[in-house]
């Protein structure tokens, strides 16, 4: 699928209101539609909810010298079901529909294609009666329609004239569908709609005023229904439908008509990338106006969008056809082609549309963000950055469309459920051997003036290369003791730089330099992010050290600001529920809740220095379930279902509960045993009374949440930020894990805890407001005009 951007959305969509896959779940409904019922299933759901009192629908209409269709208006569920199937025939709005829309005296639904749409609209704004009578108007997907000459050219390839006709269908049944003829002495053909639609689609016999349209969906429709040409769709035992809500009255009247609907929410892209060849033939007027000069043929330009070589080549197919089968000299000859010739055409037509598709970018991005350094999965100190960075930038611009560059992309999509958010492959293997010669390639085109095809471009890159921006949400980075991760520092950075993406890094700790190799890549580095934002006071300063000054700021962390409506997860949230009310009622026999946030990186280093983390961890526990309290062991990391320590605190949890002997264990620890995201984690948090934190951010959700804090960690990271609350001496180094020392220290910190509190509670407001500056920052060097127009609104 393609990546659409927000602007191609809005320029070929138009406004929409919720996207949906769709099929009836009445087999009769289906039986003889076009596609999955749904439009029929709609206007019967509107009829027997009696929020209309009619609906104009169009039936077939054979005995008559042409192939017509008529309009009427339905009250009944049969008579819906008479008007079911695709029709191609043309129709004059104003003669047909406008005199029965204005003899009725009820309520109307009427379906239009997007053209007769916008007339009626017009009509409407000009008649506050008419406004007040018509409640609905569905649009149907419209590539263009078509004189009734082309229906009487392939009636004639099957043998037949239409005078013989005594039934017509275009199309119903499965994927392309079936075109079915019924004449007058009982003849029957059944064949492939393409022995139709190869003709339509190369724009034979094509009516003269769809060559001044660009309306594929309907910009004034309230809902519009049609096909999804997508091949994953090919082999459904169910051909479903898209449905549309264009207008706030349109989404209002789809929410109390879903009866018997089957619904799969989808992107709006799913819808565009479902109609791509049609709706951008259809939508580029600038090119067909170009073309059809050469034939003498006027067509009006209100949109002036940018025409490639190749844009004008595929319009100018169209419009050679167009005129060649309304040339009274030459149009025979259609007829006289092979039909294996009108195939071949029409593939080599859509060859055509498809290379032009992948080749050109009318619209570049202009409302894309790029975010590296956190996941979803795994880290949730992570994830309460991420999501919040999104959070925050959808605050200055709320159609942003983000990209995760993510190192666990498998676990990150099945976790999203946001639309918005893209996640893509960003693993240090992608890094090295996608990122990174990709981006060299590019920086060594542009220097010679030429430019690396972003549709040949991995998917990864690609989205890079069109973002606004990369943001870098990495905790930590250039750091003394972690050398061995400066080649995925820089890998993360150094492909946007080279295309020419600017790097913010938010909110983070950097340095310690002391080291010659991190004080040479994180100032060579640095130096060339535009916006670095310190996390804390030392950070600042260390790097004001070693010469980074102009691009530097300072600002505390993202996850300050973490509110639970930026989440992307919804993950065990009856689970989080019954912790908390488990808790609740330890609390209510008068317990203390002490939570203990565990870590797998302060074990390793641990194990590093032969001291025995899960060993202590568990007599402390043990030490405090004696004295009385709840124990809550608190993975501020977590993946459920794995095993691995990376990123994954669950397998601590059960080895320091297996290892605590206290007779009070069974009744007073509480153990986190599942996944849970950062607005599940800090629900549960909120119950304590105390947090002893080995997790950043899991200090950070406590110090948010006004819980008295400590730490025993392993880093300046730490005790930077418990500065800012005037409580720094509550940061412990991991090295001091000494059992009774640690203990006795939790004691006189649970002693100390109301002032810790007081200083908490009083910092805490001031400290968010400089969190709020980078986003500030941030939401000025982003802020764009997006230039979205459509057919009423001239570029």
């Amino acid at each position: 699928m393609r990546n659409w951007t927000n602007e191609e959305i809005s320029r070929y969509l138009g406004d929409e209101h919720g996207c949906w896959l769709s099929h009836s779940l009445d087999e009769e409904v289906r039986n003889g539609a076009a596609s999955g019922g749904s439009t029929s299933q709609l206007l019967i759901n509107l009829l027997e909810r009696r929020l209309v009192d009619g609906v104009l629908v169009w039936r077939m209409k054979c005995g008559e010298p042409e192939p017509v269709v008529e309009p009427f208006i339905a009250t009944t569920r049969d008579e819906v079901l008479q008007a079911r199937g695709s029709k191609y025939a043309s129709v004059s709005y104003p003669q047909d529909a406008l005199p029965l829309i204005n003899a009725w005296s009820g309520t109307l639904a009427v379906v239009t294609v997007p053209c007769d749409a916008s007339y009626l609209r017009r009509k409407m704004k000009a008649s506050p009666a008419l406004t007040a009578k018509i409640r609905c108007i569905v649009t149907l997907f419209c590539g263009h329609n078509s004189e009734p000459e082309l229906t009487k050219l392939v009636v004639r390839r099957h043998g037949l004239e239409w005078d013989d006709v005594a039934a017509f269908r275009y199309r119903t049944g499965l994927w392309r569908g079936r075109l079915t003829i019924e004449a007058k002495d009982g003849r029957k053909v059944d064949v492939s709609t393409r022995s139709f639609t190869h003709y339509q689609n190369l724009h034979f016999f094509s009516e003269r005023k769809c060559l001044n349209c660009t309306d594929h969906f309907g910009y004034d429709g309230d809902i519009c229904t049609g096909d999804i040409w997508s091949l994953d769709q090919k082999n459904e035992d169910v051909k479903p439908t898209l449905i549309v809500a264009k207008s706030p009255q349109g989404q209002e009247l789809f929410a109390q008509a879903q009866q018997n609907l089957d619904l799969t929410p989808v992107h709006p892209r799913v819808v565009i990338n479902g109609n791509s060849r049609g709706m951008t033939y259809h939508y580029n007027i600038s090119a067909r106006a170009k073309a059809a000069k050469r034939f003498g043929i006027n067509i009006k330009d209100p949109l002036k969008l940018p025409v490639t070589p190749l844009d004008e080549l595929v319009a100018t197919v169209g419009i050679f056809n167009f005129w060649w089968s309304h040339h009274p000299k030459y149009k025979h000859y259609i007829e006289r082609l092979p039909f294996w010739a009108v195939k071949g055409y029409i593939y080599a037509f859509k060859g055509l549309q498809q290379f032009n598709l992948f080749l050109y970018r009318p619209f570049p991005p202009t409302d894309k963000v790029s975010i590296i350094g956190a996941t979803l999965a795994g880290n949730r100190g992570a994830e309460a950055m991420l999501v919040t960075s999104i959070g925050k930038v959808r605050e200055s611009l709320p159609g942003a469309r983000f990209v995760i560059h993510s190192y666990f992309p498998t676990e990150d999509r099945e976790l999203c459920r946001d639309f918005g958010v893209e996640i893509v492959d960003a693993s240090p293997k992608m890094l090295v051997l996608q990122y990174f010669p990709v981006a060299v390639a590019d920086a060594m085109l542009r220097k010679v003036g030429l430019a690396y095809p972003r549709n040949l471009m991995p998917r990864g890159p690609r989205e890079l290369k069109e973002s606004r921006a990369l943001l870098d949400v990495f905790g930590v980075s250039y750091n003394d003791g972690r050398e061995k991760f400066l080649p995925f520092n820089v890998l993360s950075n150094w492909p946007a730089m080279l295309m020419g993406t600017p790097v913010i890094k938010l909110s983070q700790a950097v340095g310690k330099y002391e080291g010659r190799l991190t004080r040479t890549i994180g100032k060579w580095m640095l130096r060339k992010c535009e916006r670095v934002f310190a996390r804390g006071k030392e950070t600042q300063k260390m790097t004001e050290d070693v010469g980074i000054r102009e691009n530097l700021d300072f600002a505390p962390d993202i996850a300050f600001l973490y509110e639970e409506k930026y989440s992307l997860t919804d993950e065990n949230t009856d689970y989080a529920a019954e912790l908390c009310a488990h808790l609740d009622g330890l609390r209510a026999k008068g317990s203390k809740v002490l939570v203990l946030s565990l870590s797998a990186v302060v074990k390793k280093k641990c194990d590093k220095s032969k001291i025995d983390y899960v060993g202590s961890m568990a007599k402390i526990a043990d030490h405090f379930l004696d004295r009385g309290y709840v124990v809550v062991l608190f993975p501020n990391a977590n993946r459920e279902g794995k095993d691995t320590l990376h990123n994954n605190d669950l397998p601590l949890v059960d080895a320091i509960a297996a290892q605590c002997h206290s007779a009070k264990a069974d009744a007073h620890i509480v153990k986190i045993a599942r996944g849970l995201n950062t607005g599940g984690l800090r629900r549960v948090l909120a119950k304590g009374d105390y947090l002893v934190a080995s997790r950043f951010h899991a200090m950070i959700a406590g110090l948010s949440l006004g819980i008295p804090t400590m730490v025993l960690g392993w880093s300046h990271k730490y005790r930077e930020i418990l500065s800012m609350f005037d409580i720094a001496d509550w940061a412990y180094d991991y090295k001091e894990l000494d059992v009774a020392k640690v203990t006795e220290r939790i004691e006189v910190f649970i002693q100390s805890s109301d002032e810790i509190r007081r200083k908490i509670t009083a910092n805490i407001g001031r400290v968010k407001g400089l969190a709020q500056h980078q986003f500030d920052w941030l939401g000025g060097f982003l802020r764009i005009q997006a230039n979205v127009c459509t057919t009423d609104e001239p570029g």
